[in-house]
């Protein structure tokens, strides 16, 4: 009995313990979305800045640890392309509209 006593013991532990490691793992996450999503950056850049930086963040260590060296590249070129215009189409929103001649 003693050594089920042990057993059911350490269960537990290990229980609480992935439970912690889980909690963790929940709050890192949660850091890294705040730190890849800036809110109201410089008028509403941050959006338009991180997606394609996650998109890179995702894509590219991924495609490095298969191989893929020229889609990794192309991930990267993508993702400044695509943060490239969605910061000039923020900007072009913001944009003040034409004066009437007058």
């Amino acid at each position: 009995m003693n050594v089920l006593a042990k057993l059911e013991a350490r269960k537990q532990m290990l229980v609480a313990e992935l439970e912690l490691q889980r909690m963790q793992m929940s709050l890192h996450a949660s850091d890294a979305r705040a730190a890849l999503r800036p809110s109201g950056l410089i008028g509403g850049l941050g959006g338009a800045i991180a997606r394609p930086a996650a998109l890179i963040a995702l894509v590219d260590p991924i495609a490095r640890l298969f191989g893929w060296h020229r889609m990794a590249r192309l991930v990267r070129l993508a993702g400044l392309a695509l943060a490239a215009y969605r910061i000039a189409r923020v900007w072009r929103s913001h944009a003040p509209p034409p004066s009437a001649p007058s």
